[in-house]
């Protein structure tokens, strides 16, 4: 989408802020001290001790103030002291690069040219206990004066604050400065209203300079910056926008100079960045906009050319200074290490950045990129030239956009960005997160696919969020409209608390939706949200729950054969290849313990029938005994129908497959398939089929060797081989192993030790006489296990 009016109109606004700075700068810093006389008080020391702060004081005037054309002295209006700069010296070998680096700040943060800005020392001033000056303006103390920069020396004290005010604006600089080696400073223009309170406690010494752009120099402003008209124009420009933006959602505003994302703060924009931030949040906050700074990427690729000939590049097309790209084949750009105007950092991510969206038209034209990559040709592609740049930017959107344009680097870092709303104190806070709540619902991917989890964290997120919030109407909502559709059992945890929030009624009706949509899908994870819920309301002895759990079970166990897949048709090829969802441990324990719980021995009895019919889906032989084992330890449910059924299904499951132990193999013979009916499938087979021959040679080239490799992978044959390397061709040598044998060993000593595990856990009550048999079979089988490891 191209750039619009709006746009074009908001980049013509802000690329006529020409001037940079503000009205006031300040800072402090640790820095080698001058060397500093006053005439008739000798050297200063630092900090100053009030001995010599005494001596100043007996060698210095009332310091006066202007009052039309006269000089008056007023302590009414001004109770300092001053000593005139004829009686100053500074020196000292570190003074000369410690008061530039103050002059630079001063420069900067002003606005005016360093290389044209000159400082004259125009007074000392000794501010004692209750010394002030009331608001004023200085007048011109030298030609080409355009501001003033007070540095305070290290003396004990405090209070003495100096405030500026210009155009409804004001800074209230401290300015104490007690360490030995601390300069603590301030500049403003001279057209600037300012103030110095009262100092408290102590003494603020201050030395006083003229800051004067040379004669000559009229191109330079002299008065404060003024941007009052900028930002009324700017503002309903932005407002016009944030109304019909035309599908532009943000602007992204590339700064001039270069910060890491680290560095990348309000407060250490430079020069004109900072006019442009100043002027932007102004606006901004006008027309209802949300301003952040963030770190913009862009990375492009395109084919790459070489002046010098692909001939000169490395073999293995390793990166060369000069490659050119011919032409921008694809890009991505996008932004992020967010930081606020108030210096907070906003979970943000990444958020796509679109061409049309980033300001001003042309911004990264003809700049170096700041890495490059040169990727060699390959087969039929070509070698590529891939290009990174990074910069700063100022970013804005219509602040009722906020959690649209946060959503893009995903719905989780919209979630999150949300729950730190939380930390909001106002009336109207609880009314804000409940609309963004509902909002996130809103914007939330729809529909069920099973390949994309790209939201799985910002569920469970959303769900504490809600909990959180208290917000029954949107979490019931979000359950109807995201969970049911999106589930996978990675929310139970949070998704229990809501559903303990709603309480047993709204709980109901989601269960038997969740039911539907994923009982067969995600057994495991449904079982165990129900366990979750019983564990949590049975502790707390909540009837109520109690009644929900048990319809809601009872669905499940009525659900179960539906859930449970049929055989696959062996002559659907794609059907036959379907691996149906196995029923864990975990989940058939769930299932029956709830069963029995919650007093429903009838449907869970025709739940294990479903069980037993279908061995793929729950492995009688190895899940069941497990599982059975945990249920015995459920008070009373050994003795119930359901039990007795799981028990005699994994009970006759492993006699029918061990109960003798397996006899060792009588011959070499090992069971093939023709394979694909060439001479060397041939040879193989009838290798295979040789009860004697434990050994064969192939002497093959490579793919034919490779082709036996196949078959004997393919059909799980006993048959090691390795290629001998002697002689042309080379020759694959086949051995037979005993590997199925040791296999069906292990198997066997598995099933005995579930059979043992079945023997302890054998049904009781009523059912315990019903079992006798199986029972003795089981150990017997053990017993002949036993028999057979002794010999």
């Amino acid at each position: 989408m191209a750039r619009g009016k709006l746009e074009e109109a908001i980049e013509e606004l802000l690329l006529a802020v020409d001037r940079p700075g503000d009205f006031c700068a300040h800072g402090r810093l640790l820095a080698p001290m001058p060397v500093l006389e006053a005439k008739g008080a000798g050297a200063l020391s630092f900090p100053v001790p009030e001995a010599q702060v005494q001596a100043l004081i007996a060698v210095a005037e009332r310091a006066p103030y202007g009052k039309g054309p006269a000089t008056v002295v007023d302590p009414n209006v001004r109770d300092c002291r001053q000593i005139d700069a004829a009686h100053i010296r500074l020196a000292g070998a570190g003074w000369r690069d410690t008061f530039g680096r103050v002059l630079t700040a001063a420069a900067d943060g002003l606005g005016c040219p360093l290389d044209r800005l000159d400082a004259q020392l125009y007074k000392l001033l000794i501010y004692e206990p209750g010394g002030f000056f009331v608001s004023h303006r200085d007048t011109e103390k030298a030609d080409g004066m355009v501001a003033t920069l007070s540095i305070s020396l290290p003396v004990a004290g405090t209070g003495g604050e100096i405030v500026v005010r210009h155009r409804g604006r004001e800074r209230t600089i401290d300015m104490t400065a007690a360490e030995p080696s601390e300069l603590a400073f301030a500049a403003f223009y001279a057209d600037c209203e300012h103030e110095v309170r009262p100092v408290t406690e102590g003494y603020r010494l201050s030395l006083v300079f003229s800051l004067c752009l040379r004669a000559g120099d009229t191109d330079t402003p002299r008065t404060a910056p003024d941007y009052a008209q900028q930002v009324d124009r700017l503002a309903k420009r932005l407002a016009a926008w944030r109304r019909g933006s035309d599908g532009v959602e943000k602007l992204a505003w590339v700064l001039e100079h270069e910060y890491s994302e680290a560095g990348l703060s309000f407060d250490a924009l430079k020069n004109r960045d900072a006019a442009l931030a100043r002027i932007l949040a102004a606006a901004a906050g006008r027309a209802d906009c949300a301003l952040h700074a963030a770190i913009l990427h862009l990375e492009e690729w395109g084919a790459a050319s070489y002046s010098g000939g692909f001939a000169d590049w490395g073999w293995d097309g390793s990166e060369v200074d000069d490659a050119e790209m011919e032409e921008v084949e694809d890009y991505r750009q996008w932004l992020d290490g967010w930081v606020g105007p108030d210096g907070d950092r906003p979970p943000f991510g990444e958020i796509d950045l679109s061409p049309e969206e980033r300001l001003p038209h042309g911004a990264l034209d003809g700049v170096e990129p700041d890495e490059q990559h040169v990727e060699g040709a390959t087969g039929n592609e070509g070698a590529t030239v891939a290009r990174t740049y990074r910069r700063a930017a100022l970013v804005l959107w219509p602040e009722s956009r906020t959690l649209t344009v946060v959503a893009n680097s995903g719905i989780d870092t919209a979630v999150a960005w949300v729950a730190e709303q939380l930390d909001w104190s106002g009336e109207d806070t609880d009314e804000r997160i409940r609309a963004l709540t509902a909002g996130l619902i809103d914007i939330w991917p729809a529909g069920r696919d099973d390949f994309d989890e790209s939201d799985a964290p910002g569920r469970a997120s959303m769900l504490r969020l809600l909990c959180d919030t208290r917000d029954e109407r949107s979490a019931a909502r979000f359950l109807r409209d995201v969970i049911v559709a999106r589930y996978d059992g990675s929310e139970n945890e949070a998704l229990a608390a809501v559903l303990g929030m709603l309480g047993p009624p709204g709980g109901e009706y989601f269960l038997l939706d969740m039911i539907g949509a994923h009982l067969r899908r995600r057994p495991a994870a449904m079982l165990g949200l129900l366990w979750r819920l019983d564990e949590a309301h049975r502790a707390a002895a909540d009837s109520d729950w109690d009644v929900v759990l048990r319809e809601t079970v009872r669905a499940v166990l009525e659900a179960l054969p539906a859930a449970l897949p049929p055989e696959p048709e062996k002559d659907v090829p794609w059907r036959a290849s379907r691996r149906p969802t196995r029923f864990s441990e975990t989940a058939v324990y769930h299932l029956f313990a709830l069963a029995w719980r919650l007093g429903l021995p009838d449907a869970a009895a025709a739940a294990a029938g479903a069980v037993a019919a279908e061995p793929r889906i729950v492995p009688p032989e190895r899940s069941l005994p497990a599982v059975l084992a945990k249920l015995h330890a459920e008070e009373g449910a050994a003795g119930s129908a359901a039990f007795e059924r799981l028990w005699r299904h994994a009970a006759v499951s492993l006699l029918a497959r061990s109960a003798e132990p397996p006899l060792p193999p009588g011959d070499w013979t090992i069971a093939a398939n023709d394979g694909c009916g060439c001479e060397h499938c041939d040879r193989l087979r009838d290798f295979c089929k040789d009860p004697t021959a434990r050994t064969a040679r192939f002497p093959l080239r490579k793919d034919l060797r490779a082709h036996l490799h196949q078959i004997i992978d393919g059909q799980q044959l006993d048959i090691e081989h390795v290629t001998e390397r002697r002689g042309r061709p080379f020759t694959l040598v086949c051995t037979k192993t005993r590997a199925s044998h040791k296999r069906r060993l292990a198997e066997y000593a598995e099933d005995v030790s579930c059979m043992q595990g079945l023997i302890e856990a054998a049904p009781d009550g009523e059912q315990a006489a019903d079992r006798a048999p199986q029972l003795a079979a089981l150990r017997a089988a053990v017993t002949a296990s036993d028999v057979d490891a002794g010999e």
